[in-house]
């Protein structure tokens, strides 16, 4: 599905801004009905974004690396100050109704929002704050079978420059070398990790019960859930729960995180509505 073009004001002091989304009023919100899927709005017709192809450490992961992400999120949008003028370019709406978007300052390029040539190249994302966070090494990537490839290339090349460079998260990030998990967790002690990791072992051990399960436990809840990726360098269609080691309550991620692409929730409520359409006439 082609990009549309939105512009409108970013919102960083309204909402709760990090280091991968920010709130944003759009000049003309109808713009929102070409996107694939719901869009939720807050009070005034505000929307909250998503960014494409990055995530950023949770807020209650380790710090200073998170809080830094959202400052220079910040920063990059044009400071801490309502009615920043920039445009987005999006395709879909999450799960959560956000717009999933690359974000962009200044004034909008020429752009056919009805579908018939434009298409986003390497020179204008790289002007994106999506790529320059990416490229700072503030966030992590984080891909959806929804990028274009082309778009992904791209993301990867900052990405391995980041790492080399050892900036921010890439100082200290355990994702591929392993880290421990104390029984009962501290999340907040861990060294960075890819976040949907994080969010995944936060999620199990906020539950009072499962305080004092191991790691294999945790696993093999994971490996129940939906998430599943395909990985580039051996072209495999598994679960996150595959992409895991675990040597007792150290885990260890096999792949590195622009090695998996991941199904999106686009995907996924187009699957779920093939599904009823087949057996409504079953």
């Amino acid at each position: 599905m082609p990009f549309v073009l939105i512009q409108g004001t970013f919102e960083p002091i309204t909402g709760e801004p990090d280091g991968d989304s920010v709130r944003f009023q759009a000049e003309d919100d109808e713009l929102f009905d070409k996107l694939e899927g719901r869009i939720e709005f807050k009070s005034g017709g505000q929307v909250q974004l998503r960014y494409e192809g990055i995530d950023a450490l949770e807020k209650a992961a380790v710090q200073p690396f998170s809080s830094n992400a959202t400052e220079r999120n910040i920063e990059l949008l044009g400071g801490k100050r309502p009615n920043l003028p920039g445009y987005i370019l999006s395709s879909h709406a999450d799960g959560n109704g956000r717009p999933v978007c690359f974000v962009f300052t200044g004034d909008p390029p020429d752009w056919d929002n009805n579908g018939k040539g434009d298409e986003l190249q390497a020179d204008l994302l790289r002007q994106s704050v999506n790529y320059r966070l990416l490229l700072e090494g503030h966030v992590y990537p984080m891909f959806y079978e929804t990028l274009y490839k082309e778009l992904r290339d791209e993301m990867v090349f900052a990405t391995k420059e980041a790492r080399a460079a050892k900036r921010e998260i890439w100082s200290a990030d355990r994702s591929t070398d392993g880290f421990q998990v104390d029984i009962p967790p501290d999340l907040s002690e861990i060294p960075p990790i890819f976040p949907k990791l994080w969010r995944r072992l936060q999620s199990f051990y906020q539950r009072r019960s499962n305080r004092n399960k191991g790691i294999e436990v945790f696993i093999r809840e994971l490996s129940r859930g939906k998430d599943r990726l395909f990985t580039i360098p051996d072209q495999r269609s598994i679960k996150f729960s595959t992409t895991l080691e675990v040597d007792g309550d150290k885990i260890t991620m096999l792949y590195r995180p622009e090695e998996m692409v991941f199904e999106s929730d686009v995907r996924l409520e187009r699957l779920a509505a093939s599904i009823t359409t087949s057996s409504i006439f079953a």
